[in-house]
């Protein structure tokens, strides 16, 4: 899944303009009037047809209806994101189950996206937050509709990532058919649900982050509001906690990991070398493939990173043996090409991919994200 850095990485307050969101006010009526452009243009020929023929058919009368809804979605969804603009919003934070929520807005809208073809996967853990429950309804609800406007199959996916122990929700659309082209596909994609999602997560203090490719885009939620269900703690608590917390490498959850990274560049072994070293991970390395077969043979590692231009056949089949065994072990493959983040398909037939170029800021995540996985 390539992503393109112009429509990529983490938004926060500050990217949405803090306060009074200065971003959102300027891009809005423009997207409004995208938005309103379609029902408008259908409406006006439904209102010359019937002029012409002095009759309404059915089709036609669906197409009214249709036209109705989306401008009644663009009404709400507008007076939404200026209410929450306003910072006038009173919030009443509770401990909430993030994944009833999920699962109850994915089955508010079992008939409609049955309707429009829409196929859904799910792959969520129990998790809890603390959150205002209305706001959270409205970030959830705007994240699946993002999703839905995007794609005809989506994938839903919910977990505590390891470090720091923040819950993450992972919404993935995939596309049936390609756009007809980039510049409709990024118009798609910042849409009224987007920054609806966008300003909704400022005020609650989540992060988003976006990745997107050909035909795919992604959008991935982290809550700094996790309850920790061991310790009785939020990861914001864990967090701010001092010298005593979690924040210390070494008492890290991800710390004690084992990294097998199959590369001779000896500049990438350093660069990998140092990340893990920060992260508190164990890193060991071997030059070739078939090395990697036999260090795997004697210790399995927690996951494999490999430079791109080292796989080959007896390395595919390496891989194929270790999910053979378990269908969620992480690999993470770098690329040569730059501005590249791919996320592996949750079938397993794909691996995460991330250019060298963008170690340093994706390769902790990736890496975290992906150990998460096969927790």
């Amino acid at each position: 899944m390539p992503v393109n850095n112009g429509h990529a990485g983490r938004h926060s307050a500050a990217d949405t303009g803090g306060g009074g969101t200065p971003g959102i006010a300027k891009a809005l009526p423009g997207i409004i009037g995208m938005q309103l452009s379609v029902p408008i243009s259908t409406l006006q020929d439904v209102v010359h047809d019937v002029a012409r023929t002095r009759h309404l058919t059915h089709v036609q009368v669906g197409a009214l209806k249709t036209v109705l809804d989306t401008m009644q979605k663009v009404a709400m969804q507008s007076q939404q994101i200026s209410r929450l603009a306003s910072g006038r919003l009173a919030q009443s934070p509770e401990r909430l189950s993030l994944d009833a929520f999920v699962n109850q807005a994915v089955d508010g809208r079992t008939q409609q996206f049955r309707a429009l073809g829409i196929e859904v996967l799910r792959k969520i853990h129990p998790v809890e937050v603390i959150v205002d429950p209305g706001l959270l309804t409205g970030l959830v609800e705007a994240a699946i509709d993002w999703a839905a406007e995007l794609g005809q199959r989506i994938m839903v996916y919910m977990e505590i990532k390891n470090w720091p122990e923040h819950a993450v929700l992972v919404l993935k659309a995939n596309q049936s058919v390609a756009a007809t082209t980039q510049r409709e596909e990024a118009r798609a994609r910042d849409n009224l649900s987007w920054y609806l999602l966008l300003q909704t997560a400022q005020v609650m203090g989540v992060m988003v982050e976006r990745f997107m490719g050909p035909g795919h885009s992604i959008v991935m939620i982290e809550f700094p509001g996790t309850v920790n269900l061991l310790k009785g703690l939020t990861a914001v608590e864990v967090d701010t906690g001092g010298e005593s917390s979690l924040q210390m490498v070494g008492q890290s959850p991800v710390a004690g990991h084992r990294v097998l990274l199959v590369s001779a560049d000896m500049d990438l072994r350093e660069t990998v070398k140092d990340i893990c070293e920060t992260m508190g991970l164990v890193l060991n390395c071997t030059p070739s493939t078939q090395r990697a077969v036999r260090f795997c043979e004697l210790e399995k590692p927690h996951v494999i990173v490999i430079d791109e231009r080292l796989r080959d056949h007896q390395f595919d089949e390496l891989r194929e043996d270790l999910v053979r065994m378990d269908m969620n072990f992480p690999f993470i493959e770098i690329a040569t090409a730059s501005n590249t983040v791919e996320m592996a398909s949750w079938m397993g037939d794909s691996m995460t991919r991330v250019s060298r170029d963008s170690l340093a800021t994706q390769l902790p995540s990736l890496l975290v994200l992906e150990l998460g996985k096969a927790a």
